[in-house]
């Protein structure tokens, strides 16, 4: 008899320990599928907030001008994102470099520059900014200026390339380096 007691008891305990590993894994997954998903790069670009969060040198201002330059060539960037995305480029840009490039005129600009680059079948593969290191800054007229060389890659039918482009920088009143423009170095 004790023995038929025992064996009941342990089935017991069993079945309820089962039925607790299978309402914890029932809960655990449905909290997984319930989280919020993982937001694109494009999205993360766009929800950071510039006036809070400036980049703190120049070299972090190249790497993020880059990643807004890799989610306007995406293909899965939406006519809404890329009006964003132009938005976003301005905010880096120095208060003449703005005034140069209305937004209007640079949004019209980069959706030339996306055309173009469909017809002949360009594909934007990526970008590396120089190391933090080789940031170059100088001082003139009493302003703070910075330099920062980064390569925009690229791919086509003809095969690989990318150009090389040389950031320059100017420290504004609040301590922020903003874009005063680019120019293109030779790959040599």
């Amino acid at each position: 008899m004790k023995t038929k007691k025992r064996i009941g008891t342990i089935s017991v305990i069993l079945v309820l320990a089962c039925a607790i590993v299978a309402l914890y894994m029932y809960i655990d997954r449905s909290g997984k599928e319930a989280k919020e998903p993982v937001n694109t790069v494009t999205e993360q670009i766009l929800a950071k907030n510039l006036d809070t969060n400036y980049p703190p040198t120049p070299h972090a201002v190249a790497e993020f001008y880059c990643g807004i330059v890799e989610c306007i060539y995406n293909e899965d960037t939406t006519e809404e994102q890329l009006a964003e995305l132009v938005r976003k480029e301005r905010e880096l840009f120095d208060e003449e470099f703005a005034a140069l490039n209305p937004y209007e005129t640079l949004l019209d600009a980069t959706k030339d520059e996306l055309k173009t680059a469909k017809e002949k079948k360009l594909t934007f593969t990526g970008y590396i900014v120089d190391k933090a290191s080789n940031v170059t800054k100088w001082k003139k007229g009493g302003k703070d200026y910075a330099s920062v060389m980064f390569q925009l890659m690229s791919k086509s039918d003809s095969g690989s390339g990318g150009s090389y482009r040389n950031l320059i920088l100017r420290k504004d009143a609040d301590g922020n380096y903003k874009i005063l423009g680019w120019e293109t170095i030779d790959e040599e």
